[in-house]
């Protein structure tokens, strides 16, 4: 380590009644190559027995374990910001509670923005794992580049999905990140804070698996699916973002927005009031598509259509 007041690299768990997983997280961190890091872990107010496991590991004497707990719970975007406003670290890496960072993580993320200054983004491929550490999928952003400029993985992303990935998948410069996560939006404020960093600088790719996403029921994501905020995310992120001059939109890219942004529609249809639904299918989506939703038998089904006829096309 270079000191414990100015590590390298800033490991920051945000958890909240996570103890069946936060142990594992922990010691993901701890079994890093690269030591020079420190764990800032930020409680969110809770009821589980957060606390007592993480003080389990500061007895056992390892100074780069930092913990804080809020005196009230704050939200997600809140308690990212948190460990933001508490990271020393010259890098930003995030480590969800409930994932898992593999051993060579830090080190190649941390080389990656050594060596390029011009990269304010590098992010990984990442294996999918169930509630029970069971391997799902394999997932990494779709370029073979190394090294994607920023408005092309903009473009990508804003016409399509959040291919960089969740923020266990990412490594960021914190000063790049300095006015923190948006709260106005709950869903989508790592890919909006994903395009802001990429408005400074480039994608850095690292295709290999370099972290563990794991899905379980308990995940907010499914909650803000069905609440339509991903929706709202959706159009208030595409609205911000779409005038941008350096974007590289075509009209193929705009007909697959549409197409996800119909099945999105499709699947939160009884969560959101009738007059937004019309809005964002005249606006944002298709009503002709949405009108054959239940012909096809699901939504699933008609998505997976359309995806696989989009693979045709090198977006």
């Amino acid at each position: 380590m270079t000191g414990f007041n100015k590590p390298k690299v800033s490991i920051c768990i945000p958890t909240f009644n996570s103890e069946n997983y936060l142990r594992e997280a922990i010691e993901s961190a701890l079994r890093q190559n690269d030591q020079d890091l420190e764990i800032v872990i930020v409680d969110n107010c809770s009821t589980d027995h957060t606390g007592t496991l993480v003080k389990d590991f500061q007895k056992r004497g390892d100074r780069r374990i930092r913990f804080y707990k809020n005196d009230r719970n704050i939200g997600l975007v809140g308690n990212f910001n948190k460990c933001l406003e508490y990271a020393k670290g010259e890098y930003i890496k995030f480590l969800c509670s409930d994932d898992l960072l593999l051993p060579e993580c830090i080190e190649r993320m941390a080389a990656a923005l050594d060596a390029h200054q011009s990269v304010s983004l590098v992010c990984s491929g990442r294996l999918f794992l169930n509630r029970n550490g069971e391997k799902l999928d394999f997932k990494k952003y779709p370029s073979a580049e190394t090294i994607i400029r920023g408005s092309s993985a903009t473009t990508r992303c804003l016409f399509g999905k959040n291919y960089i990935g969740e923020p266990t998948a990412v490594m960021f410069r914190k000063r790049d990140a300095g006015r923190y996560f948006r709260e106005d939006l709950p869903q989508l404020m790592d890919m909006e804070m994903w395009l802001h960093l990429l408005e400074q600088g480039d994608l850095l790719n690292i295709g290999a698996p370099l972290c563990t996403i794991r899905l379980h029921p308990g995940q907010m994501t499914h909650t803000n699916i069905e609440s339509g905020k991903l929706i709202d995310d959706n159009v208030k992120l595409f609205d911000e973002y779409s005038e941008k001059s350096l974007l590289e939109i075509t009209p193929l890219l705009m007909v697959k927005r549409r197409m996800l942004m119909t099945y999105r529609v499709w699947v939160s249809r009884k969560f959101i009031p009738d007059s937004k639904k019309q809005m964002i299918l005249e606006r944002y989506a298709s009503k002709s598509v949405y009108m054959l939703m239940p012909l096809v038998g699901s939504a699933v089904s008609l998505s997976q259509y359309v995806m696989r006829r989009m693979r045709n096309f090198h977006l």
